[in-house]
């Protein structure tokens, strides 16, 4: 199995973090069929899904009080999701109604919002044709050791990544993550997602063959850039 020693300055993400990590392709290609194609939150636990994702515009606008902050990491990552998608995003204006929210709460109001035990928690809807058409994240506030994880993880599934996996440890896919930033290979699953060559409504059979090519498309393009 061919190793990808993946060494670079992120080129997408908002504080030029260096970072390395060691993958292989088979590695992220399986990292994303797990993220893409399964539903954590289905009616019956984890669920068999389809590829969803939105196709724009959308409007976005964060809800609650936040701290200074906050207000940073939330422009930064809906930035940072914008360069790696290329979707036409935008801030709410005062005449707009945003489709995508997200809520900054203090953690006993969220605890009566969801489920007993659940720090965070995130929910989108989508058309028969499987885009995404809204979104909203529940994010603890007054949590310093939950509050920037959960943003990261909840925004980011709301985009159409839905699953936890193990596959990659160093993924914020990865439940035993506490990561506040995004990873190499989580950028580059996102990244992936949308990708015109991915449509909405394929199936895992369908989408994998050309999850490949896609992602190894990605990894050559980004260390080129290095060199």
């Amino acid at each position: 199995m061919r190793l990808l020693l993946i060494l670079f300055v992120l080129l997408w993400s908002y504080n030029a973090q260096a970072e390395t990590q060691r993958l292989t392709l088979n590695g992220l290609v399986d990292h994303f069929m797990a993220v893409v194609f399964v539903h954590e939150h289905g009616k019956t636990g984890r669920e068999a899904k389809p590829l969803i994702k939105w196709s724009g515009p959308i409007i976005y606008s964060p809800s609650g009080t936040l701290t200074r902050e906050q207000v940073t990491n939330f422009f930064n990552l809906m930035q940072q999701i914008q360069r790696l998608t290329k979707l036409d995003m935008r801030m709410a204006q005062k005449s707009d109604k945003p489709n995508l929210i997200i809520n900054f709460m203090p953690q006993k109001v969220l605890a009566k919002q969801v489920a007993k035990g659940i720090n965070c928690y995130g929910k989108i809807s989508a058309k028969k044709t499987y885009e995404i058409t809204r979104g909203r994240a529940y994010i603890p506030s007054d949590r310093p050791d939950k509050t920037d994880h959960c943003l990261i993880e909840e925004t980011v599934q709301l985009f159409g990544l839905t699953n936890d996996s193990p596959i990659i440890a160093d993924s914020m896919f990865n439940e035993e993550s506490k990561r506040t930033t995004l990873s190499i290979s989580d950028q580059i699953l996102l990244k992936a997602l949308y990708d015109p060559r991915l449509k909405v409504g394929m199936t895992k059979a369908e989408a994998e063959p050309i999850v490949r090519q896609v992602i190894s498309d990605i990894v050559k393009k980004a260390q080129s850039r290095k060199k």
